[in-house]
């Protein structure tokens, strides 16, 4: 039997023709590096400047980064934001010291709270009801932990959210100051933000206060996969310190292709960017004015669904976050759906929706084509619908895709969609973690021990059924989007209980970082 080696199979998906709504952002349309990437996979020599001691040709291009992106200092990441977010905790976090911090955090932030062996106190955001998706930070909640734990020496929080949800950050900003501590910004989804500010998207983290903040070049500019910036601004964090921890965190071997694509990314800004963006925009848009017909399928903040219908203080357009929760199909189903039936590859997805990414590098030509195909859907839910079975899409070519080989595979769905039986049962809804309540309830909120306390003690692995009232030993998060459901250290609750019970007829990928190996069961600490 022939063996395949990672070329072929990648070939082989490939084949399938997928088109990306997706990261990265290039969309693998739109390069920044050469094509000849070989010729530029250098190491330090004599006039390639050093990452770690850039004095040369990197210094120069990490200004010219600075400079567009309003920030004081800017260092290249090749290790991705979770090197950024390592590396800013760390900076900002004394060892042993204590901070405020988002409960909704990627798990690179817990990480570096777990190496600080700091002493961390939870910013809980409300939920969106339909979705569970987290709202905005609220800057009063902000106030109200900063003077309930004044030994705090930073903030750090996470904006847009992974499903693009935008918090205060310059009130919250203006907060951290007046208590004389930083504010940092997990800003991994927002690279483009605040470039071309008539574009419409949200202003960046930088330019609205935030000390240190964190940007994936690769997930929403065109950067290759891994590449990151770190922006400082003010004096509140030495710049000597981040790189300091960034000499730890981050490669000592950088990649020049990879950091070739870093300064590729701010010269295609300088040059082509404003009229990409404007595009972007007018194809966002028009995306809006299709999909207002929708009956039943909504798409968060777009169409027919204003900002101001939720807890948001702002939303970053370019998600498009496909809200199923008034149908009886589930967000995987939908993008089983998508894939299947219109070709579309889809981010992630999630109980009560599925989430699409648009990108600087799209064909913005489909955007239209992704809005008939949520129609389409949409059109198959209405139980009165009496389609053709090939329909003409907005832009006047047509699609071959069968309605109703489409409509029965939507039946399919609704009827063995284990989300769909669970929408459907009273009982198994007051169970179900889509119910928002429950996931509200679900989520520990007692802190036993530090995360770096918890990973370092004695545990045992324990039966999901016997885990109330147990403390945590290890994380347990859901990738994508990379939040912890348990940290090390907290106090494992009922309703988590039900929760990791469920999980398994919600589809979802669940992460455990020391159980992996024991179907069933959480480590927990032996002793407390």
């Amino acid at each position: 039997m022939k063996k395949h080696n990672l070329k072929d199979q990648l070939d082989q998906y490939l084949n399938q023709q997928y088109y990306p709504m997706h990261m990265p952002g290039h969309k693998r349309r739109v390069a920044v590096v050469p094509e000849c990437v070989l010729r530029y996979d250098l190491t330090e020599v004599s006039g390639t400047d050093d990452l770690h001691h850039a004095s040369g040709i990197l210094k120069d291009a990490m200004a010219r980064t600075s400079a567009l992106h309003g920030a004081d200092r800017s260092w290249y990441l090749v290790n991705g934001s979770t090197c950024g977010n390592l590396a800013g905790v760390s900076a900002i976090v004394p060892y042993d010291g204590e901070l405020i911090v988002a409960r909704n955090c990627h798990r690179s932030v817990f990480h570096a709270i777990e190496l600080r062996h700091a002493h961390p106190h939870w910013l809980w955001p409300s939920m969106d009801p339909a979705t569970g998706i987290f709202d905005s930070i609220r800057p009063e909640a902000v106030e109200a932990l900063l003077d309930e734990y004044p030994e705090s020496r930073a903030v750090v929080l996470t904006s847009p959210s992974y499903e693009g949800v935008v918090s205060d950050i310059r009130r919250i900003a203006d907060l951290c100051h007046q208590h004389g501590i930083p504010l940092m910004v997990d800003e991994a989804h927002g690279a483009h933000l605040g470039l071309v500010p008539e574009a419409g998207f949200p202003d960046s983290a930088t330019r609205q206060g935030a000390d240190i903040s964190v940007q994936s070049a690769h997930k929403t500019l065109l950067g290759m996969t891994q590449t990151a910036y770190l922006h400082l601004r003010g004096e509140r964090v030495s710049e000597s310190v981040i790189e300091e921890k960034l000499s730890i965190f981050e490669s000592s071997s950088p990649s020049y292709p990879l950091m070739l694509s870093l300064a590729g990314c701010t010269e295609w800004m300088e040059q082509e960017g404003r009229q990409c963006f404007m595009d972007w925009a007018a194809a966002l848009r028009a995306f809006d004015e299709t999909i207002r017909s929708l009956r039943h399928l909504r798409v968060l903040c777009h169409g027919e669904d204003a900002v101001n219908a939720h807890a948001f203080y702002a939303f970053d357009p370019s998600k498009l976050v496909i809200d199923c929760s008034a149908t009886r199909l589930s967000g995987y189903a939908m993008m089983d759906l998508l894939r299947m039936y219109f070709h579309y590859e889809l981010e992630m997805a999630q109980p009560g929706y599925a989430l699409a990414m648009t990108g600087p590098g799209d064909d913005f030509a489909e955007l239209p084509r992704f809005a008939e195909a949520l129609r389409m859907i949409d059109q198959v839910l209405d139980e009165d619908e009496n389609a053709d079975s090939v329909r003409t899409l907005v832009d006047g070519t047509s699609t071959d895709v069968d309605m109703s080989a489409l409509r029965e595979a939507v039946r399919r769905k609704c009827a063995t969609d284990t989300m769909a039986e669970v929408r459907n049962s009273a009982e198994s809804a007051r169970l179900a973690m889509v119910d928002i309540p429950s996931l509200q309830e679900a989520t520990p909120k007692e802190m036993v021990q530090t995360p770096c306390e918890a990973v370092e003690a004695a545990v045992e692995m324990v039966p999901v059924a016997a885990l109330q009232g147990r403390v945590s030993g290890e994380y347990v998060y859901s990738y994508p989007p990379g939040i912890p459901l348990l940290v090390p250290g907290e106090r494992i609750t009922e309703a988590m209980v039900r929760y990791l019970q469920q999980a398994d007829k919600r589809y979802d990928e669940l992460r455990y970082s020391r159980s992996e190996a024991v179907p069933g069961r959480v480590a927990c600490l032996t002793q407390v």
